[in-house]
């Protein structure tokens, strides 16, 4: 039974019984019915903003699924297994030579056709410069 019917059903009681047979026991009884009335329709108010916000969640929850599904597929193009968003095929080892610093001894990258002979190299770990082929390979 509903909270309406329970407060019909409480109504036809109060009448049927005929328990406000004085006029302060009637003022009682219509006021206790009428705030169980209010209590009644406050509740409906609520469960329809529940059943509104669920729809709603719902919605997002649905939005949000899609998106991490995107997401994980474009992650998945675009990394390797180790988690590195560079293409191997970008990678030309030929326009490329490795290089060894003779300061920190970390070994890097660099593309000698973008330096002069006489250039000096920058080591990204220390920091230091150095000419390349000076015992640095």
């Amino acid at each position: 039974m509903s909270a309406r019917e329970k407060i019909a059903y409480l109504k036809g009681l109060i009448d049927g019984q005929n328990m406000a047979d004085t006029p302060q026991k009637a003022t009682f009884y219509a006021a206790l019915v009428d705030a169980l009335d209010s209590i009644a329709e406050a509740m409906d108010e609520h469960e329809e903003l529940h059943q509104e916000l669920n729809d709603y969640l719902e919605t997002l929850d649905e939005d949000l699924t899609e998106i991490e599904d995107t997401l994980e597929v474009l992650l998945d193009e675009d990394f390797d297994e180790d988690g590195c968003d560079c293409c191997d095929d970008d990678f030309d080892e030929e326009e490329y030579a490795s290089v060894s610093c003779p300061h920190c001894e970390n070994d890097f990258y660099f593309e000698p056709a973008a330096y002069d002979e006489d250039e000096e190299l920058l080591c990204p770990h220390c920091g230091k410069s150095f000419k390349y082929g000076d015992g640095a390979e």
